[in-house]
């Protein structure tokens, strides 16, 4: 065992001189899934709420960007509702494909929260034969903040703070940066092969 040890720790430094990345951790992608949705950046459709701009990055393991995937975007509204499950349309839902750099942006809302879960972004990325799901969490100080305004405030604070969530991950913690209005965040999805 200390021989393996010892080669881990001399081969880790030329791995990561090579860009080996660790991979995002795969969560669930719920119950809540819809395939037919519009190809959109914006998911607000016309919806109250605090803007959030989501700007993703989906590269392999090599952290190399992956061109041409499908990411998909869903979550629930400003007042916990998600679209096509117990409210009618697809608001807040869409998906984009990568462009050349990896990249997929999207416009949408802050989401509410709903009995047994903090609040939460789902996402979908399909590469080639290669599915991946995951789920994004945020920080309670920016939860606070936004919960304060209508119309979040009308439900108050979420009843389960990410650590009480049995799925949170702080290495899913989306870090933000106030823009404008609402809220900028910025996430690298590494895929695991």
């Amino acid at each position: 065992m200390r021989r393996r040890a010892l080669l881990g720790m001399l081969l880790l430094p030329l791995a990561r001189g090579q860009g080996a990345c660790a991979p995002t951790p795969a969560l669930t992608q719920g119950p809540y899934y819809l395939r037919e949705v519009p190809e959109r950046e914006d998911l607000r459709e016309g919806l109250p709420g605090v803007p959030l701009r989501l700007l993703l990055r989906v590269q392999d393991r090599a952290c190399r960007p992956v061109a041409g995937a499908r990411v998909d975007l869903w979550h629930a509204d400003a007042l916990g509702r998600y679209s096509g499950v117990n409210a009618p349309g697809v608001f807040c839902r869409g998906f984009r494909r990568t462009d050349g750099e990896g990249r997929a942006a999207f416009l949408t809302l802050f989401p509410g929260w709903y009995p047994g879960r903090t609040p939460h972004l789902h996402l979908r990325v399909e590469a080639g034969a290669q599915v991946f799901a995951t789920q994004l969490f945020f920080p309670e100080e920016v939860q606070r903040q936004v919960y304060a305004l209508p119309p979040y405030r009308e439900r108050g604070m979420p009843r389960v703070k990410n650590r009480q969530d049995g799925l949170f991950r702080a290495d899913l913690l989306l870090p933000l940066e106030r823009e404008g209005e609402g809220f900028r965040g910025t996430f690298v999805l590494t895929l695991p092969s």
